[in-house]
């Protein structure tokens, strides 16, 4: 290969210009222009925009060699006629001759370090229900809330058509906009935005707020958090259920249930919070949920809503010892004890209740 140590830069720009290390060149200019963006602070996504579309005279919201010249003179950078040919021709995805913003950020970015790929990762993991390694309408359906979207309450787009927008958001300048994410769309978009934001903690922090992930979960401390949250909201429901029929169970459901599916959704769930006075962060609220979802569907059933309040996953051994217990006895008495709208389930389910409180 060139070894840039013992060739001047001009010499191998003139190499890359009529496309012979190319990546040499790209690389050594692509530095150059990061560490210029560092120096002035850190020339964020929207302030390159701006500069872009200062420059795009045609208003073709693509720059040519001559437009892409002015616009990096703006921003501090100021190339040789071969070396913005050699950029341009780096930039230029589709080989059209000219540049796009976003092929402008997809050539001066950098790759996201470990830390942050392996969040990315996790999110996309957790977002891909079906285990396809591609996230489609299907996957979001049950966890996006477009209840509130002005387009869909105006009648103006189904939820399938904002779910599609939604996904098309990640698909970048290469996507073909199908509604379908690839892994690797995905990352694409995160090392964009990544390239914009210097501290890994701030990265963590945004994405777990974002997505309602932890980054470690196998850590002591959040263990230690999400099992008193679980015990907290546990009690909390207790309390308003009083007297732990299913009619009651039923009742309080429908109180979080908003928009009247019969499920809850993650938003739902983070209003229960708000409704039972429990301050939450994002990244607790779907470990919570996950607790919930017992059978993965991505909603809470009202089944695993009693289940929840009804069982403690932390004394399992002995919970399951009171439960045989109480289905022996049950067994023992006239279905005459039934209530009107109970079922056999949530008979034991309030047996079980009532016998914890004596």
């Amino acid at each position: 290969g060139i070894n840039a140590e013992y060739m001047g830069l001009q010499d191998i720009l003139n190499m890359a210009y009529y496309g012979v290390g190319l990546d040499v060149a790209i690389k050594k200019l692509n530095y150059d222009f990061r560490l210029i963006l560092k120096k002035k602070g850190g020339i964020g996504i929207r302030s390159l925009a701006t500069i872009f579309r200062q420059f795009d005279y045609n208003r073709n919201k693509k720059l040519d060699a001559t437009e892409f010249e002015s616009a990096l003179s703006e921003i501090g950078l100021f190339p040789k006629k071969v070396e913005v040919q050699a950029l341009l021709k780096y930039y230029d995805i589709d080989g059209d001759g000219n540049i796009c913003y976003e092929e402008f950020i997809r050539g001066l970015r950098e790759p996201m370090n470990d830390r942050r790929k392996n969040l990315i990762d996790k999110v996309f993991c957790m977002m891909d229900r079906d285990g396809s390694g591609k996230i489609n309408v299907a996957d979001i359906d049950k966890i996006y809330c477009v209840d509130k979207d002005k387009d869909f309450l105006a009648g103006k787009k189904t939820k399938e058509v904002i779910l599609k927008e939604f996904l098309n958001n990640f698909e970048g300048v290469q996507g073909n906009k199908d509604g379908v994410v690839t892994k690797d769309e995905f990352m694409d978009y995160y090392t964009d935005l990544s390239m914009v934001i210097s501290s890994d903690d701030y990265f963590v922090e945004m994405i777990e707020s974002a997505w309602c992930v932890a980054e470690n979960e196998e850590d002591l401390v959040f263990k230690e958090r999400l099992d008193h949250l679980i015990s907290l909201v546990r009690l909390k429901l207790q309390n308003l259920t009083k007297t732990q029929d299913e009619y009651m169970l039923r009742q309080l459901f429908k109180d979080f249930d908003i928009n009247k599916s019969g499920n809850l959704t993650v938003d739902e769930l983070m209003g229960l919070m708000y409704k039972l006075g429990i301050s939450v962060e994002r990244k607790y609220l779907m470990a919570l949920f996950r607790k919930f979802d017992t059978n993965k569907s991505g909603t809470i059933e009202f089944e695993e809503f009693c289940t929840f309040i009804t069982y403690n996953p932390y004394t399992k051994q002995r919970l399951q010892q009171s439960l045989s217990l109480t289905v022996n006895a049950f067994k023992a008495v006239s279905y005459t004890h039934l209530r009107a709208h109970e079922t056999l389930r949530y008979l034991v389910c309030r047996l079980l209740l009532e016998k914890k409180k004596q």
